[in-house]
């Protein structure tokens, strides 16, 4: 088997730590192996005694336990194959499930930058593909170096037992499987990273045609998703030829230098001096046991291929374990914050940025206030929200809730007060009702309420089954203005008091807005809101407007006072960037 690199040799290292649990059941796995090893040395073992007592001398006790000694034999194979088989069996199926929990734990607790760049097709690549091969990869490993090593140690004892002179032919093997395994595993190290990669961006073409098949229809994109999907599917295709190649390319040279050492053994064994001849028993059982001893052989000479592809799955899927978790090393704890927030020279840049996308930024958001934020698209307003539940952390300067920095509140504590509606609705292939109550022990007339505030009730209860009516993935089942309907439903029913709402009502129509804004100032009593909108009937309730420009606050003040100053805020509007059109 080829040497590991001392970085290949640390993730094996940490990849057999995983299976220190099972330990019992290795154990009984490795019994089995050790058996099935011992059994397969028999065969020509008892072969000679087989052939000499029966056949040659006619021994009655030989023509009588012989068929007998065979069946158990075999019985004993058999049922040592099928202990080791299920023990290793329980051990991988026990492996992936605890790999796929723990890298799921992990994926729960991961920044937002994270997924901003991540191809999520690569994730969901780990997930599947990875994890089953490192399974696979380690039931193959034990197989070859615990049975194969075994039955290779056994037969090698058992010829030289036999016959020495003859057995030194089979050290010419030894070298050539060490060579084959070599080259193999150069090459496949290189081929099992490239295929991890091509199957993460098959996972992601996939993933982005099933999500966005009614775009790829109505512009025709058949064709151009054809084409995608067949250059990756082509290299994979080449990637997995060239593995299939490479790890089969030892068993037809070992199986050439081991018919050439038959061959030999056959010429001498036939050839010498009939002192010095093994007996016809003595001679099968030799023939028999170096034959034997070629397939072991060759399965160790392929140990590379799973190994490679094990420790490549190994460092992808421990990439993702090994990515650190939102900072959360705040221990205080806010039960009802009464929603003041302050920003003290607030900046955030984004990783291998050149310059900050905000701030400096100081301001005060008083308790029970309503402040819009508007600007053109990326002024910075999406990510100004963004730090006050901490998925973006600041950069520089600090956010204080009731006085507190909110980096030293918990996350749970923190983002237990903030509620929020993005623009890119997410809903879960689940039930209405489970999605208006998620992350809550919202009673059912709790979801009720929630519904009808945000105006949702009326399309709700025309459903055949009501709040017990599965929405498909993302709510597919559902209009673009029911889904923001749902999303704000499920920002009502929290009790947090901070309310952050970027550009929520953006797929309403003119009268589920007008619904959905009797539910919001419902909401607002006691709670801050941070509202992010086009409408310029949303903007003129607040009681301040911010606005951004390059990442800073340029203007702020009241509806009517930014408009008689006639600057930035003035030409949005007279440049309609409100969504319904109007102006002032």
């Amino acid at each position: 088997m080829e040497k590991l690199t001392p970085s290949n040799r640390q993730l094996l290292l940490r990849l057999l730590g995983y299976f220190r649990p099972y330990w019992r059941i290795l154990i009984g796995g490795f019994i089995g192996m050790a058996l099935l090893a011992a059994s397969e040395a028999g065969i020509p073992a008892l072969l000679k005694p087989l052939l000499d007592g029966t056949f040659v001398e006619k021994d009655p006790v030989y023509l009588k336990w012989a068929p007998a000694a065979l069946i158990a034999l075999f019985l004993v194979r058999g049922l040592a194959q099928l202990g080791s088989n299920a023990a290793f069996a329980a051990i991988s199926t026990r492996l992936m499930h605890v790999l796929r929990e723990q890298m799921f734990q992990r994926l729960l607790t991961l920044p937002t930058a994270y997924f901003e760049r991540t191809v999520s097709g690569n994730v969901i690549s780990k997930f599947t593909y990875d994890v089953s091969q490192i399974s696979h990869a380690g039931v193959q490993l034990f197989n070859a170096l615990i049975k194969d090593s075994l039955t290779v140690i056994g037969l090698l004892g058992y010829v030289f037992w036999l016959d020495w002179q003859l057995s030194l032919l089979t050290f010419v093997l030894m070298p050539t499987a060490a060579l084959i395994a070599k080259y193999i595993g150069e090459r496949q190290r290189h081929l099992n990273r490239e295929a991890q990669k091509s199957f993460g961006d098959l996972t992601h073409v996939l993933e982005e045609t099933t999500r966005g098949h009614k775009i790829i229809k109505i512009h025709g994109g058949q064709e151009y998703e054809a084409k995608r999907f067949d250059r990756i599917a082509k290299k994979i295709r080449h990637q997995q030829f060239k593995l299939t190649v490479a790890a089969t390319l030892g068993a037809p040279v070992i199986e050439f230098v081991g018919a050439i050492i038959m061959a030999a053994v056959i010429y001498i064994g036939t050839s010498r001096a009939s002192e010095d001849q093994l007996t016809v028993g003595g001679f099968v059982a030799f023939f028999t046991a170096l034959g034997l001893l070629f397939s072991p052989i060759k399965r160790l000479t392929k140990t590379t291929d799973p190994l490679q592809r094990g420790l490549a799955a190994a460092e992808s899927v421990f990439g993702l374990l090994d990515e650190l978790p939102e900072e959360d090393a705040g221990k205080q704890r806010i039960e009802h914050a009464t929603g003041a927030l302050h920003f003290e020279q607030v900046r955030f840049r984004y990783p291998a940025a050149e310059r900050d996308a905000l701030g400096p930024l100081t301001l005060d958001i008083a308790p029970d206030s309503m402040t819009a934020l508007v600007g053109a698209s990326g002024s910075g307003k999406s990510t100004f929200v963004s730090l006050i539940p901490r998925l973006h952390e600041v950069t520089g300067g600090r956010i204080l809730l009731d006085g507190i920095d909110i980096r030293d509140l918990s996350l749970a504590s923190l983002r237990h007060q903030v509620a929020f509606v993005d623009q890119q609705v997410v809903l879960f292939n689940d039930t209405i009702g489970a999605n208006i109550a998620y992350g809550t022990p919202a009673t059912a007339e709790q979801i009720r309420t929630a519904a009808k505030d945000a105006g949702a009730l009326e399309f709700i209860e025309a459903l055949p089954q009501g709040f017990d009516t599965p929405i498909g993935e993302n709510g597919v089942k559902l209009s673009g203005g029911q889904r923001q309907r749902l999303a704000i439903a499920r920002a009502l029913i929290t009790d947090a008091r901070i309310l952050i709402l970027d550009e929520a009502t953006s797929a309403l129509d003119t009268e589920s807005e007008h619904l959905v804004q009797q539910g919001l100032e419902r909401l607002r009593e006691g709670r801050t809101t941070l509202v992010i909108a086009h409408r310029l009937s949303t903007v003129q309730k607040a009681n301040r407007i911010l606005v951004f420009e390059q990442g800073k606050i340029v203007e702020e003040g009241a509806h009517a006072d930014l408009m008689t100053s006639r600057g930035v805020y003035h030409r949005l509007n007279q440049a309609q960037m409100f969504s319904d059109g109007e102006t002032a």
